[in-house]
């Protein structure tokens, strides 16, 4: 019979010891366990991408541009879903709470608000490769106003709520340079709200 040897030491270490004696390597931060940050899909890489070309060239003041390098598309695109939209799909719906950001790669959205205040001076839009929608729901958590539809075949980027939370824990920077994108964008579009207001008092 073989005789193991007892290390009499064991019964003096603390719990701590005793925790970091299964390894030597520390725990990683958890939200780099999970991101599969390598095994972006090809097809997902490429509608980053491509989205951000139309965004580039793009005179929406949707227009979605985000001082993103090649690498920071890839693992920005890693916490989206490519959602492919038929024509008359509702995307969304007034008076609904919806946090998710969406990016449009293909095709073209309908947009418009239903809001009684400003359905005067609020024109219906048409969302164009490059632009996001939802963009407001970065800062608020309150029903939408806005009438959302596919116009025609259309393919988006949806960035969830629990993934935009698992990016800022994991790329802060990344995460910071969307909400700076996602803000220019915010403005672009009051000012042009403004603009369109002062014409029709003036």
């Amino acid at each position: 019979m073989f005789h193991t040897p007892i290390d009499t030491r064991a019964g003096h270490r603390s719990s701590g010891d005793r925790f970091f004696a299964f390894g030597e390597k520390p725990l990683q931060f958890p939200a780099r366990m999970d991101l599969c940050r390598e095994q972006v899909p090809a097809a997902m890489d490429c509608d980053a991408m491509r989205f951000a070309v139309e965004a580039r060239k793009s005179p929406s003041r949707h227009a979605f541009r985000p001082a993103f390098t090649t690498a920071d598309w890839r693992t920005f695109s890693s916490f989206c879903i490519a959602r492919r939209l038929p024509p008359g799909f509702r995307v969304l719906i007034p008076g609904h709470a919806d946090r998710t950001l969406r990016f449009v790669v293909e095709g073209s959205l309908w947009q418009e608000s239903t809001a009684s205040a400003r359905a005067a001076a609020s024109e219906p839009k048409v969302l164009l490769p490059g632009t996001i929608l939802g963009e407001d729901a970065l800062f608020s958590d309150g029903a939408g106003e806005l009438d959302v539809r596919a116009l025609e075949d259309s393919l988006i980027l949806e960035l969830s709520l629990p993934r935009q939370k698992e990016l800022t824990a994991a790329c802060p920077a990344i995460a910071f340079e969307l909400l700076r994108a996602a803000g220019a964008a915010i403005a672009a579009r009051c000012r042009t709200s403004e603009g369109r207001a002062e014409l029709a008092t003036s």
